[in-house]
This record gives C-alpha cells, structure tokens and sequence, in this order.
C-alpha cells in the first residue's frame, strides 16, 4: 500500500478512536464495512483496541518510510459537509431500517444511527463512505440521489470510481 494511502487509513482510525466515537458505533461500522465477514465482539476482539491497533501499525509503517506521521487529528476538513451527509442518511433511513429489519445475514441493526454519530462527531467523509457501504445489498435509491453522491464525492475529492461503483443501486 503506497504511503499516501496508509496516511489516509491512519487519519481515518485517529478520527474513529476518538472518545467521541463510542464502541458500538466502531462495531456497526466494522460490520458495514467487513460486509459483515468478520464479527468482532463474537471473536472476542474490542473493536476500540483493533481500531488502536491499525493506528500502530500506521505509524510504524510510515515511519519506516522515513515519514513522520501525525499524532492527532484536528476537525476533518470537510466539516461544512456534515449536513449534506445526515440528509443523505436521513434519505435513505426507511430503506436502510428496513433491512435492518431483515433477518438474514445481510442486515446491519444500528447503522443509521452509527452513521449519523460517525458524521457529526468523527468525520461526515468517513460517514459518507460508510453511508455507500451500506447500500451495497439495497435499499434502491434514485438517479437524483445517486447524482447527489456522486456531487458529494467530488466535493470530497474522490476518484471516479468510488461513487460509480454504486449507480447499479438506482431504481
């Protein structure tokens, strides 16, 4: 992984490390993210020092690229996005507990409101990728949502493909 990448990961575990950010929200979003593949309270692992744990190894990575990595984080730079994000989330809520409501593997009880947590208290773009994360098994969104996503990814700066990975999704 290039070194500018693993700089991204370590802004991004600092900001959910936060005390702010409480385990259960670490907990939801690991299961958005793993797509529920691995779940860390059944295998034993807290998810605050898993979290730690990426921080570690980080910074040891990038200090053996002879980089010096940050200590801490100030506010994301994105903050004036942060509504922008919870009306995202707020849009898609019935959809998303809905499924939540599913009882099969695929359901993720807890996300809205990790969201929302995570946008308002870590980082609204961390809460904007999650947010598409969860999308991955439905609920249909629209082409005016998706064509909000995609404005949003590219006032978060994203690649082409972050967002248009999703466009399958529109109804």
């Amino acid at each position: 992984m290039p070194p500018y990448l693993v700089e991204a990961l370590l802004l991004g575990a600092l900001r959910l490390a936060a005390p702010a950010v409480p385990t259960w929200v670490l907990e939801t979003l690991w299961a958005v993210g793993s797509e529920r593949r691995l779940d860390l309270r059944r295998e034993g692992i807290d998810p605050r020092d898993w979290l730690l744990g990426v921080v570690r190894l980080c910074r040891e990575r990038l200090s053996r690229e002879g980089l010096t990595p940050p200590v801490e984080v100030g506010p994301s730079r994105y903050q004036h996005l942060t509504g922008a994000v919870l009306d995202e989330i707020m849009i898609v809520t019935p959809g998303l507990l809905e499924l939540a409501q599913d009882s099969s593997w695929k359901s993720i009880p807890g996300v809205v409101p990790a969201l929302s947590h995570t946008a308002v208290h870590a980082c609204p773009d961390l809460a904007f990728r999650f947010l598409l994360g969860s999308l991955t098994y439905g609920p249909q969104i629209t082409q005016k949502q998706y064509d909000r996503y995609v404005a949003l990814g590219k006032q978060f700066e994203y690649g082409q493909y972050v967002v248009t990975g999703y466009h399958h999704l529109t109804s």
